[in-house]
């Protein structure tokens, strides 16, 4: 019995020391100490949370200066990087080419849209009752931006622009009736962006369509994300996931008040093929 138990032990520790470690390039969109990101310690709680299944693990950060969403897509599609995994807003079109981790990252809080706004706009928004009424508004968006796709097809008009520093500026000087950002983004940009003359933010509605983001990686790396899927899953589950979106967003959520503010719900046709069960993660604001 004893030489039987001794036999089983050293085959699972032959096991265990046989896989193989995942190492995974970690790559986002946001400038700043990566390590200090949401996106990388989420993505370092779902390894964590699968150590004993798929063995051990590195997380080595994308080399060189942040890259444009464009950009990380092309590396994605192109095998650039060992185990690349980066964030994207998803899509029918990004669905086809790369592998999803079907888990929405933010849980969902991105396609709560509040808006940067001029003194101008601030009056003509305090008429929008109607879903109506907030479809008729013009919308700034970056140009090439999925949103932008999205509100022309819900009948919104839409002016773009091509760098991110001059969409501020663009609300600021009424060039549309407001610059939308995520409910959980607005705290931070209004605080880096207040000082430009005749910025605002609305406080009086919300433009709400789906708007999930996944992880994405290359096709053939579909066991790096069934090892993030299940991680993310038993982290949500365990409550660590909530835990650390809160530590990150739930601030600068609550600064975007949306329990006081008009909600209008508008359909996503962008991510029509994709699959529904991702919509048990989604936050509702009224449960915080």
């Amino acid at each position: 019995m004893k030489k039987l138990i001794a036999v089983l032990a050293l085959t699972l520790s032959c096991h265990s020391q046989g896989i193989a470690k995942t190492v995974v390039t970690f790559a986002t969109g946001i400038q700043g100490d990566v390590k200090q990101q949401y996106e990388y310690n989420l993505v370092k709680l779902a390894l964590d949370n699968t150590v004993e299944d798929y063995g051990s693990y590195q997380i080595n950060l994308r080399p060189g200066d942040t890259p444009s969403y464009t950009r990380m897509r092309v590396e994605a599609e192109e095998k650039q990087f060992n185990n690349y995994l980066y964030k994207d807003s998803v899509s029918n079109e990004l669905l086809e080419k790369l592998q999803a981790v079907h888990f929405p990252v933010e849980l969902g809080v991105a396609g709560y849209r509040v808006g940067l706004i001029s003194p101008e706009a601030q009056s003509k928004l305090r008429t929008v009752q109607t879903k109506e009424d907030a479809s008729s508004l013009k919308i700034i968006q970056g140009r090439g931006w999925l949103d932008g796709d999205i509100l022309r097809s819900q009948g919104f008009r839409v002016v773009e622009g091509s760098h991110i520093e001059g969409l501020f500026y663009m609300a600021a000087n009424n060039r549309g009736d407001m610059f939308p950002l995520g409910a959980h983004e607005l705290k931070r940009e209004w605080d880096k962006f207040k000082h430009i003359d005749g910025l605002r933010y609305d406080t009086e509605i919300c433009i709400y369509y789906p708007l999930p983001k996944f992880f994405f990686t290359h096709p053939d790396n579909k066991l790096l994300a069934e090892r993030v899927q299940i991680g993310l899953e038993r982290a949500y589950q365990s409550g660590e996931l909530s835990a650390l979106w809160k530590e990150y967003f739930y601030e600068r959520f609550q600064f975007s008040n949306l329990k006081q503010r008009r909600i209008f719900k508008f359909a996503n046709p962008m991510i029509s093929k994709v699959d529904r069960r991702y919509e048990q993660y989604i936050l509702d604001p009224n449960t915080l």
